[in-house]
């Protein structure tokens, strides 16, 4: 935000010099720029870019942004960020074979609430591909090592992760609530809505089968123990 005022104001400059008045008659709208003193003078934003770049050279700015000093009773308060906290929910349904183990993940519908949502589509593919994260950890990533503690893939190419035909269908809800100290009210729409994927896929298989799964990821090796565990009595609450 602060770079965007940066450069701004240097086109407002470079305009305002260009037609001769003061840049409180330079006004930019939707990509183009307009003389309050003369409604026949317009610019469109590619000629204001131009003049700009013969004022200034290379057009370009930078900006920066230090959250208030509010320190306060909760995690991170010390050091002043802002205690803007999304929140994030997720249901899954879920398919368990309970003669092989598998476990297939149908549906994730995921609620973010990241403020307020700048650019929703982007906003709803950060929410998407952070659930998917949360599903492949649930279903494939795992760091197998050998007796040497060493990674017993030779190379990330031997990391299993879910293509395109193993990920769940993911329906993402944006929910808005707007934060004061974020840009425009906006939050976060990136880690967030990975964590509680992981939960709600091992919250679905104990509705459908009633075992506990508390190791990642849930390999069909694994939820066939802890069924039979089941049937042998073992507490799996």
């Amino acid at each position: 935000m602060d770079g965007a005022r940066k450069m701004r104001n240097k086109i407002v400059e470079a305009v305002s010099e260009h037609w001769q008045i003061e840049k409180e008659s330079v006004r930019i709208i939707e990509g183009t720029v307009y003389n309050l003193d003369d409604d026949k003078k317009t610019l469109s934003q590619r000629e204001a870019f131009h003049i700009t770049e013969e004022k200034f050279d290379t057009l370009g700015s930078t900006g920066s942004y230090n959250t208030p000093t509010l320190g306060g009773d909760y995690r991170g308060g010390t050091i002043g960020t802002s205690p803007a906290y999304s929140f994030t929910s997720h249901v899954a349904e879920v398919e368990v074979d309970i003669e092989t183990g598998e476990i297939i993940v149908n549906t994730i519908w995921v609620a973010h609430d990241c403020g307020r949502a700048i650019n929703p589509i982007l906003v709803r593919g950060q929410i998407e591909g952070s659930t998917y994260m949360g599903a492949a950890e649930v279903s494939l990533e795992n760091h197998d090592m050998n007796r040497f503690s060493l990674h017993a893939g030779p190379s990330l190419l031997d990391y299993r992760i879910p293509t395109t035909l193993d990920t769940a269908e993911i329906e993402a809800i944006i929910v808005e609530s707007i934060d004061p100290e974020g840009p425009y009210g906006a939050k976060e729409a990136g880690e967030g809505p990975l964590h509680s994927a992981i939960p709600a896929v091992a919250n679905a298989i104990y509705d459908a089968v009633g075992i506990r799964l508390r190791e990642l990821p849930f390999t069909p090796a694994k939820v066939l123990a802890a069924l039979n565990e089941k049937k042998e009595g073992v507490h799996n609450a």
